[in-house]
C-alpha cells in the first residue's frame, strides 16, 4: 500500500492509497466528505498498467465531480477540466516514482 496526499491549494485535501487489498484486482473507490473538504481514494491492486490507468483515472473523474459540485463549478467548464490536468500532474509525478508501471 502507498499513500500520497495531494492539497488542492488549500481548497480540498485527497488522500490516495495505491495498491490497496479491496478484496479484487482493478476496482477503486472514492468516498468525500464536503464539510472536511476531502476526498478519499483506494486503488485496488491491478493486473495491467493499463487497468492501472484506467481505474486510478476512473476514481479520479469522482473526486473533480465531488470538487465541482461543492464549488458550484460547470462540469463542462475549463475550470473542471484544469483541475483535472492539476490532479493529473500531481498523481502522476508521484506515481512515476512509486509505483512500479
Amino acid at each position: 500500500m502507498i499513500i500520497q496526499n495531494i492539497d488542492v491549494e488549500g481548497y480540498w485535501k485527497i488522500k490516495i492509497i495505491y495498491n490497496a487489498y479491496l478484496g479484487y484486482y482493478n476496482t477503486g473507490f472514492t468516498q468525500s466528505d464536503y464539510k472536511k473538504k476531502m476526498s478519499i481514494v483506494g486503488i485496488s491492486l491491478s493486473t495491467s498498467c493499463e487497468q492501472f490507468m484506467n481505474t486510478t483515472i476512473h476514481e479520479l473523474r469522482h473526486v473533480v465531480d465531488d470538487i465541482c459540485k461543492y464549488y458550484d463549478v460547470d462540469l463542462d467548464s475549463e475550470d473542471a477540466a484544469y483541475l483535472t490536468g492539476y490532479l493529473i500532474q500531481k498523481m502522476y509525478k508521484f506515481y512515476k516514482k512509486h509505483i512500479n508501471c
